[in-house]
């Protein structure tokens, strides 16, 4: 995957957040700011715990698979006073322990490192409720992590994320062909027909082709490569708002900010590519379809994405709500952002901010 579209999509994440002031002296004086490691089967999982010890706990989940947690940068002026926040990094990715047995990069073994990461959580800080927060990939981990330990958690936002990763691929494709074919219904231009022909012929083929362990790069294909063509972005809907990224990734304070340097990210950033190759490279993963399996979750859900979120597809939202058949509709809660895409902080922060914390307040 081309290096500086994971970036961008990582980072879009924490951008929206880089220029706030700082908190009052009261509340710096209650907050902690601590790292460990937590032990987890042949590994060890780098966890930074950030904020007020005497409140409820939020684990957030980050994205990818693959990706890293510096998700301090977005949420330490949104939740920090109010919660203890816990980013850990999953399994071989951000600062954990690298880790490279591609047999343990599996859903079933990343819900057993979470249920590790709750307990030990549970018992170095007793006593407090515990809520869930995932974005992107850290939404549908959520779900996964619910059905099998939802009695461990609080409640949970699910930012973004999905149940269903092989609706998220046929609803991009069937987008695709149906710019592609409004484009060719406008131009004369033979070597657009000859393009927009191309394109609709290797979207059919990759429809076809079951997203098996060769779909890493058809992913790469119909996420970065067509958009381009087509006149869209899979993951902006106010794409001129990437340029922050560059800002940001220049800005000593964000490293500062969050314990990393460039050299770091770099580091990292090879493991992000690596683990999400290897998910990438997994039909069992490519189609997993939880929609069903939700249906036992009694946990308070809010579900939240971008009304022009074509990384997830536009009906992802709406599909999870429905199927979230055992939370009492006073406990559950469905939020689309006009004019966002994947990028809710960046895009839209001041509307997802107000979502997130109206719903944690609600139900802590």
């Amino acid at each position: 995957m081309n290096r500086f579209l994971i970036v961008s999509l990582f980072y879009s994440f924490l951008i929206s957040h880089s220029c706030i002031a700082q908190n009052s002296d009261q509340t710096q004086k209650n907050q902690i700011d601590t790292e460990f490691f937590i032990p987890i089967e042949r590994t060890n999982l780098y966890s930074r715990v950030v904020g007020n010890p005497e409140k409820p706990i939020i684990i957030t989940l980050h994205g990818g698979p693959g990706a890293f947690n510096v998700d301090h940068e977005f949420y330490r002026e949104v939740f920090e006073n109010d919660y203890l926040m816990v980013y850990f990094d999953q399994r071989g990715s951000g600062k954990s322990d690298e880790f490279r047995d591609k047999t343990m990069f599996t859903t079933d073994q990343f819900v057993k490192d979470l249920d590790e990461v709750v307990n030990y959580i549970k018992e170095k800080y007793p006593n407090k409720k515990i809520n869930l927060l995932g974005s992107s990939w850290g939404g549908m981990y959520g779900f996964l992590y619910l059905i099998k330990h939802q009695e461990k958690i609080n409640s949970f936002i699910c930012n973004s994320g999905t149940a269903n990763i092989q609706h998220n691929t046929l609803a991009l494709i069937k987008h695709e062909k149906q710019l592609a074919n409004k484009l060719l219904k406008k131009t004369a231009d033979p070597s657009k027909i000859e393009r927009y022909n191309e394109i609709l012929k290797k979207l059919d083929t990759i429809e076809k082709s079951g997203f098996d362990k060769t779909f890493f790069v058809d992913m790469n294909t119909i996420r970065y490569e067509f958009p381009k063509d087509l006149g869209f972005d899979v993951y902006w809907a106010q794409p001129e708002k990437k340029a922050k990224i560059d800002a940001l990734l220049k800005d000593p304070d964000f490293y500062t900010r969050n314990k990393y340097t460039p050299e770091l990210l770099e580091k990292v950033m090879e493991r992000f590519e690596y683990i999400n190759e290897v998910f990438h490279g997994q039909g069992s993963y490519n189609n997993l379809n939880i929609l069903h399996e939700i249906s036992i979750i009694k946990t308070p859900t809010l579900v939240i994405q971008g009304e022009f979120d074509y990384a997830i597809g536009v009906e992802s939202g709406k599909m999870i709500y429905k199927a979230l058949k055992s939370v009492p509709k006073k406990d559950k809660e469905l939020v689309y952002i006009k004019n966002a895409s994947h990028n809710l902080p960046s895009e839209e922060p001041q509307k997802l901010n107000e979502s997130l914390q109206a719903f944690f307040k609600k139900n802590n």
